[in-house]
């Protein structure tokens, strides 16, 4: 699972595994990886019986505004293995009860404070958080048969690798102890780094001179490493440098960029000359898009948004 840094295992290049057997009595497995197209196959973990909660959502929730439990959704699932539970509030925004939810290049991370047992293997999780660890951009791309897999430290591994791997496509196959390798086919994975993405920053402001028709603007970025709330304390930046890129969009379609503007704090000007230059007038409004810049994977999750003074 290629998801957002969720704990301080993924502090560098690494991805998570969970494995688990479809089965009754499954000892356990391995997890095989081959970098050379399936001729040679290396260990890379093992996992121990009965493995991680996981299933499939037979339905689909869509979206809504992450910042604030989400009383509405029903996500209905069905699990391979293992049982849910519900928890506390104080425990879930502690970090009890969190999934990833979704399936490879849309993993959204949740976190459920209810689960309600229907029958058998069938649960309905709500009270949710939605988007956390910034994986809001997620939140509309959901459709039925969804993976849903619980985040337990104990069950589910976190897999170090390094920079030169990102985006480079490996086969890998779970083993269960004691069986040939052939008893698994070949599963395409490319690690593309999404633990070291910035997230998208928030609060994106501007105000123009009224003289000089400059727009400054201004911004809040988010940290993907910590961002605990500590009195007196800005969360921790989590990139080696501090590094924005602005683009400016010539209508609302943000199909033709006009302008990129860097900056190293969280805010820059946009001068009137330039303005001129790039439309042939002052702009009352602009179309923005602007992403925090890491050295090792580029640019972040971008924050979409127009302003208008």
């Amino acid at each position: 699972m290629d998801v957002p840094m969720v704990s301080a295992a993924q502090s560098g290049p690494s991805f998570l595994v969970a494995m688990t057997g479809a089965l009754a009595g499954w000892r356990g497995g391995v997890l095989m990886q081959s970098t050379d197209a399936g001729s040679t196959w290396a260990s890379l973990q093992d996992f121990g019986p009965p493995g991680s909660s996981m299933g499939t959502c037979t339905n689909s929730i869509g979206v809504v505004e992450h910042r604030m439990v989400d009383n509405a959704s029903l996500l209905n699932v069905t699990l391979t293995q293992g049982a849910l539970y519900s928890v506390t509030q104080l425990a879930m925004l502690g970090g009890a009860n969190h999934f990833a939810y979704g399936a490879d290049g849309r993993w959204e991370i949740i976190a459920a404070q209810t689960r309600t047992l229907v029958s058998g293997t069938s649960y309905v999780l709500q009270n949710l958080l939605r988007g956390r660890f910034g994986s809001e951009w997620a939140m509309g791309l959901h459709a039925v048969g969804d993976a849903l897999v619980l985040l337990d430290t104990t069950d589910v591994a976190a897999i170090a690798t390094s920079s030169g791997a990102i985006g480079l496509s490996y086969l890998y196959r779970g083993v269960t102890v004691d069986r040939d390798i052939g008893t698994d086919s070949n599963r395409a994975f490319a690690y593309r780094g999404v633990n070291l993405r910035p997230l998208s920053p928030i609060a994106l402001t501007g105000n123009r001179d009224p003289a000089s028709n400059d727009w400054a603007l201004s911004w809040i970025r988010r940290t993907r490493d910590g961002g605990e709330w500590r009195d007196y304390v800005d969360a921790s930046l989590g990139e080696a440098t501090e590094s924005y890129a602005i683009d400016v969009y010539a209508d609302g379609s943000y199909a033709t960029v006009k302008r990129t503007i860097t900056a190293t704090a969280p805010s820059c000007i946009y001068t009137s000359i330039d303005q001129v230059s790039d439309f042939g007038a002052n702009q009352a409004t602009l179309y923005l898009k602007l992403s925090q810049i890491s050295a090792t994977v580029g640019r972040g999750y971008p924050l979409t948004a127009s302003i208008t003074r």
